[in-house]
């Protein structure tokens, strides 16, 4: 177990350091370092010649010893120190895109953070000699004018003149999310925002905007109401995006069941309108949410290469939606196939029609659970890790995602049924399993081996923590009723059809599951 959260880690780290836009960063690092010394050492300057000017201090020879020596001892800390606080204060891959005041306001915490550990650390340090406090006021003083005058003024020029630096034509800033309110739509964009993207959700909301209330009136989060089949909405969306994540159809087998027509049109036909108005509007990346699903029933561990062999529409409409996208891809066009794991975990807009999210329901409200062929095995995937998967695509190099499909997941979540629920029994106290068989043929085990080894990628999230989070929403009250409409789609979708006289339009059957959603029960 402890190797493999090493390995976990390390991937996690190999994934992080790829993904890191160093030849953006380094010139500024490079440039902060500069400015930084050039503040501390004019700040020794100055205190200097206020002790001989001022204060007339008596041995001026030995003063200058003494800074002279506080420099050579300290240059290498505070140049570390300095690097480490701006980091982790964003400023390299994400203030450039802030406002005024919120770009000034993160520049003063950062600086001030930089200059508080710097007195700590020569304390701590360096329990002899300090470095006077004046110097580190007036080095406090001489950054926030170096450090901070140079950005705010590069900001305000840039504002002022409406100068638009070029394109680096690798780097993703504005992501569209089609379906973005969803199960694991939610997810992505609170990722995005995280990491420094600008995010624009394309959604119909028919679960409402709930899922993104804590994102909505973030500066780098725009909402747009629409239906993907509108091809005005959706050209609307695009413009001025470099990347599209398509999350948005019709989701689950019994859903595309009930309307197959729709279920051809929403989820096969309108992905390649989406292609053809991405490249039309100029988008570079394309990543679609696919499933492991498509492999359908196989008694062999699975990899890309692999046959595909779906059975059932849903599936069916996956694999002719990645066949339309890697036809599409050219030079200026880089599409991306995830196939995700059947996915699990607590979300903003969560979902109880999922195999794992229903047991740990049931387990918790009624302490038994149904296993219905626990021999089958599925892969599984935590939304989190289903969101960093997204995010690891955008932030490599086109050249490694263009046309290429992942398999997404852990080998350590390759779980038969039966596993499944005993991982529940023993995280849900006192649940009761009951086994019955029926007709469902699907079984598939899956190598995510391509992914690790190309994108580094590794998923951080257990079975264990998705089912302790679901239990603890549940136990606590937070989620008080999983079986309502608004937690499984294909009954809120006979609902809504039944309200409006079994003559629901397509386009309002749409809306309803335009959401984030890959893999079904």
């Amino acid at each position: 177990m402890k190797s493999t959260n090493l390995d976990r880690y390390w991937n996690s780290l190999r994934s992080e350091t790829r993904a890191y836009p160093w030849r953006n960063s380094l010139s500024r690092m490079a440039a902060d370092v500069f400015l930084v010394n050039f503040s501390m050492l004019t700040a020794f300057a100055l205190w200097f010649l206020f002790y001989v000017v001022i204060l007339r201090a008596p041995d001026p020879q030995g003063l200058a010893e003494v800074f002279k020596n506080f420099v050579t001892h300290y240059w290498l800390l505070w140049s570390f120190l300095a690097l480490l606080v701006f980091q982790l204060s964003g400023f390299y891959p994400r203030t450039q895109d802030l406002g005024g005041v919120r770009k000034a306001v993160s520049l003063i915490r950062a600086v001030s953070s930089f200059i508080v550990l710097f007195v700590f650390a020569d304390y701590f340090l360096y329990r002899g000699a300090l470095v006077p406090r004046g110097v580190a006021v007036i080095a406090w003083i001489l950054t926030l004018l170096t450090v901070g005058g140079i950005r705010l003024t590069k900001h305000k020029i840039l504002k002022r003149y409406n100068f638009e630096p070029k394109a680096d034509p690798e780097r993703v800033r504005q992501v569209l999310v089609l379906g973005g309110a969803g199960y694991l739509g939610s997810a992505i964009v609170a990722q995005l925002l995280q990491r420094g993207f600008k995010a624009r959700v394309l959604d119909s909301f028919l679960f409402g905007e709930n899922s993104l209330d804590d994102l909505k009136t973030h500066p780098n989060c725009e909402l747009v109401r629409g239906d993907i089949r509108d091809i005005g909405a959706v050209v609307k969306a695009m413009k001025g995006c470099d990347a599209a994540v398509h999350l948005a159809a019709i989701v689950g087998d019994p859903a595309c069941e009930e309307n197959k027509q729709l279920a051809m049109e929403v989820n096969r036909a309108a992905t390649r309108m989406l292609a053809d108005v991405a490249r039309g509007c100029g988008v570079r990346r394309f990543v679609f949410a696919s499933s492991c699903g498509v492999y359908g029933a196989s008694e062999f561990c699975l990899d890309e290469t692999s046959a595909v062999n779906p059975l059932s529409i849903y599936a069916q409409t996956k694999v002719d939606s990645e066949n339309i996208l890697m036809a599409s891809k050219a030079p200026d066009f880089a599409p991306t196939i995830l196939r995700l794991g059947t996915l699990f975990g607590l979300s903003p807009r969560m979902r109880f029609d999922l195999v794992v999210n229903l047991f740990v329901a049931r387990a918790a409200s009624s302490g038994q659970i149904t296993v219905l062929n626990g021999g089958q095995w599925r892969p599984f995937l935590h939304i989190h890790d289903a969101a960093r998967a997204v995010i690891a695509c955008l932030d490599a190099g086109t050249s490694a995602v263009s046309g290429e499909i992942f398999n997404v997941g852990s080998s350590a979540l390759n779980l038969q049924i039966e596993q499944l629920a005993e991982a529940i029994a023993r995280g849900v106290p006192n649940t009761e399993i009951v086994r019955i068989e029926n007709a469902d043929r699907r079984n598939y085990r899956v190598s995510f081996e391509k992914i690790e080894r190309i994108l580094g990628f590794g998923c951080e999230r257990s079975l264990e923590s998705g089912i302790e989070e679901i239990y603890a929403a549940i136990s606590s009250g937070l989620i008080a009723d999983f079986t309502t409409d608004q937690f499984h789609n294909q009954i809120a979708m006979r609902a809504m059809a039944a309200a409006a006289g079994g003559k629901l339009a397509p386009s309002g059957q749409l809306g309803l599951l335009e959401r984030a959603e890959a893999k079904p029960l």
